[in-house]
């Protein structure tokens, strides 16, 4: 019987990688203003970094 070997990353390689390839954007918007990002993020099937890329690039074209 061949066992498939299990690996895991730990938590903090993970996070040193983030640290480190990523910065952390905390904002507090409206409760509407929540409700329509939300909408719209759940219509596209986009995650909250997507929906800020394409607010900004929008930004950039006008």
């Amino acid at each position: 019987m061949d066992e498939q070997r299990k690996t895991h990353t730990s938590s903090a390689v993970k996070n040193r990688y983030n640290k480190k390839n990523y910065k952390q954007v905390a904002t507090q918007v409206k409760p509407e203003l929540a409700e329509r990002i939300q909408a719209y993020r759940t219509r596209e099937g986009i995650s909250m970094a997507q929906f800020l890329s394409r607010a900004i690039e929008m930004l950039d074209t006008k």
